[in-house]
């Protein structure tokens, strides 16, 4: 039994235990940093020396990985309650989200791959304000970014074509590039408090 299963059992077994019964878990989002984010993945920044340039402009180089075909795509999120529902980790690529036009939104994350099943005291709250990420291969993230402001927030993905196709192109098929865990089904809600 892999370690995602075990985890979506786990928190099956616990909402069935007492449906009744659900815990609040309160996130403070923070402003994101390159040391905050860091044991997460990577700012989509500015950030130490350049790698590359000459007159007239710099490059920082970023590292993506992927298994299979890049895909790149434009995903609005709109607005909603700032309740995280799911979470979920790619296996086989490290995924970018960089909000277009400067939307500030909320991201959730915890610790990679060590953990086969995050709890709410492992979850982190980022602020995006303009400044884009790449998570770490096999990062746990929620599925959702939440607008602070506004009716919708644009954001840039980079994700891979098979890790896409598995999970939108394929619906009801077991994923197996990408571990899936239901957080409002294990009896707790985790509200994200976006701060001023």
């Amino acid at each position: 039994m892999t370690a995602g299963l075990a985890a979506r059992r786990f928190l099956l077994a616990a909402s069935r235990y007492d449906r009744a019964m659900t815990a609040t878990f309160t996130l403070t989002a923070e402003p994101i940093t390159a040391e905050a984010f860091a044991p997460y993945g990577r700012l989509l920044a500015p950030e130490g020396p350049r790698d590359a340039g000459r007159e007239g402009y710099d490059i920082w180089i970023k590292p993506f990985a992927a298994e299979s075909v890049a895909r790149l795509q434009v995903v609005r999120y709109h607005a909603r309650p700032f309740v995280v529902g799911m979470i979920e980790r790619h296996l086989h690529v490290t995924e970018a989200r960089l909000p277009l036009a400067g939307a500030p939104a909320a991201i959730i994350v915890v610790a990679p791959p060590d953990l086969a099943a995050p709890a709410p005291r492992d979850l982190r709250a980022f602020r995006l304000d303009g400044t884009g990420a790449i998570f770490h291969r096999s990062t746990w993230h929620a599925i959702d970014a939440y607008p602070v402001s506004g009716a919708h927030a644009d954001f840039l993905f980079l994700s891979e074509e098979a890790t896409v196709n598995e999970l939108f192109v394929t619906p009801g098929i077991a994923p197996k590039r990408t571990e899936v865990i239901d957080l409002a089904g294990g009896g707790v809600q985790i509200i994200i408090d976006a701060g001023p």
